[in-house]
């Protein structure tokens, strides 16, 4: 084993801290941009609540036809939530009820989900 100082990034975690005020944090900002790029959604806009109280997710919103089918299949929704669980898991809970409520169509999602 070798010391080869502080650990700045391990595994698309950014660790920072400050010993003088005892801060020791995560980020997952590096890999929710990768994220966001590979789904071409960098210019998305930030919300501070996922799922607002109103939304409504449902199998109504699921494709009906053919062409909706293709519309859906350009985006790789398994992918895209597989992506979210994994920044879920290892630093941000706070986004467990959505992946939850969205990852209940991943068989046939619609564009709403």
């Amino acid at each position: 084993m070798k010391d080869m100082g502080e650990t700045s990034y391990v595994i698309w975690k950014e660790i920072f801290q400050n010993r003088s005020q005892g801060l020791l944090g995560l980020s997952q900002k590096a890999y929710i941009n990768k994220v966001l790029k590979r789904f071409k959604m960098e210019k998305c806009s930030a919300s501070p609540v996922l799922i607002q109280k109103g939304n409504k997710f449902s199998l109504a919103q699921c494709p009906k036809n053919d062409l909706e089918r293709k519309q859906v299949e350009a985006i790789s929704y398994a992918f895209v939530i597989g992506s979210i669980i994994y920044a879920q898991i290892c630093t941000r809970l706070d986004i467990s009820f959505a992946d939850g409520m969205l990852g209940r169509y991943q068989s046939n999602p619609g564009m709403e989900h």
